[in-house]
């Protein structure tokens, strides 16, 4: 249930409140939107953002108590075998029939959300709500669920998500956006990337704790990390990793589920190895790093993602296997003629296209 907490934000001039409906699969929704809401914040205006109860935890700590935080199952996203990255299919449609079955309770609730724009980062039923109460909305897309779900979804559940997004008002397209949806969707603004910012402080610190190269691994968060066991004791590199890796050696970091800068750690490392996620690959692309990123064929958003990042160089595609030999990748990254471009993080932006409606 959308349970409205009382508003503690404000400031000078017209105070707008804007309602973040965010997609809870993964963390990679949320962590695009947070700088977004904190500049939001900054000018004075009101943020509730809608959202998974442990995306709210980390929304809750990122913005310093400083939004209304509403927990609520939004999304269905992918349901995947245990211990690997790999699609159930059938789980999934079982996931998506639950999550359509509960739209219209949401949408009611969503009445009780007075608000001068839903900003919905691919939540269908967000889109629906906003139209049917008269508040601009903004989709913020790289991808959409019909892209991912089109090639197993039943067409009767498939043509529930193109209806709903059929209702946005306005598209904010991301770097990276892919053909499909670019060409489904329409006309909208280009944003390019949108991340956390760096904090060049604690890049230095992180940088002067490591005499040797360093590799940053984001393999995990998001429904379960690799049940594979990586051992790069002996290589002449120092790694750092989440926990949902399985890594071992004594040049190995890792990090804690509290760490909430991991954003820092990306631009401190000479390379990165991760999964497609549009979060993760846009701190990547902010910092400048090298990296590799994992192929899932069976993920159609990441395929496209992949195929743009090697077009342009920033990226190398790896297959899962190629990490149980960490010395050959790096020395593959080692030996790849990189891309020197560098790009801007636009969530200010993304802030002013808001606040103009």
């Amino acid at each position: 249930m959308l349970v409205v907490p009382p508003a503690r934000g404000g400031g000078l001039g017209t105070v707008m409140k804007v309602v973040f409906f965010i997609s809870d699969h993964g963390y990679g929704h949320i962590m695009r939107n947070l700088p977004v809401a904190e500049e939001l914040i900054a000018r004075g205006h009101e943020v509730t953002i809608v959202t998974g109860k442990s995306q709210v935890m980390v929304a809750d700590q990122y913005l310093q108590g400083k939004a209304n935080c509403i927990a609520l199952h939004t999304d269905a996203g992918f349901v995947v075998y245990t211990g690997t990255l790999t699609i159930d299919f059938e789980s999934t449609i079982d996931a998506v029939k639950e999550n359509i079955a509960k739209w219209p309770d949401m949408i009611a609730q969503a009445a009780d959300l007075c608000a001068d724009a839903f900003v919905v980062d691919i939540v269908p039923w967000a889109l629906i709500a906003a139209k049917k109460y008269g508040i601009p909305s903004y989709l913020m897309a790289n991808f959409t669920w019909i892209d991912q779900y089109e090639n197993f979804l039943p067409a009767h559940l498939l043509h529930c998500y193109e209806e709903a997004y059929l209702m946005r008002d306005q598209v904010l397209y991301y770097d990276l956006i892919n053909e499909p949806t670019k060409n489904r969707l329409g006309k909208g603004i280009d944003i390019g990337f949108v991340a956390r910012p760096f904090n060049d402080s604690e890049v230095k610190k992180i940088k002067n704790r490591h005499k040797r190269k360093t590799v940053f691994l984001s393999l995990g968060a998001s429904n379960t990390g690799l049940d594979l066991q990586i051992d790069v004791s002996g290589l002449e590199y120092d790694f750092i990793s989440t926990r949902a890796l399985q890594i071992m050696g004594d040049n190995v970091e890792y990090l804690e589920p509290s760490v909430q800068n991991t954003q820092d750690y990306i631009k401190a490392s000479d390379f990165c190895i991760s999964k497609a996620g549009w979060a993760t690959v846009s701190e990547i692309m902010l910092a400048g790093v090298p990296f590799g990123v994992l192929n899932r064929e069976n993920v159609t958003e990441d395929m496209m993602t992949i195929g743009q990042l090697t077009e342009r160089k920033a990226a190398i595609a790896i297959n899962e296997s190629e990490l149980t030999d960490m010395g050959m990748l790096l020395k593959k990254m080692e030996d790849y003629p990189w891309s020197k471009a560098r790009y801007k993080n636009n969530y200010k932006l993304v802030a002013d296209i808001i606040c103009e409606s």
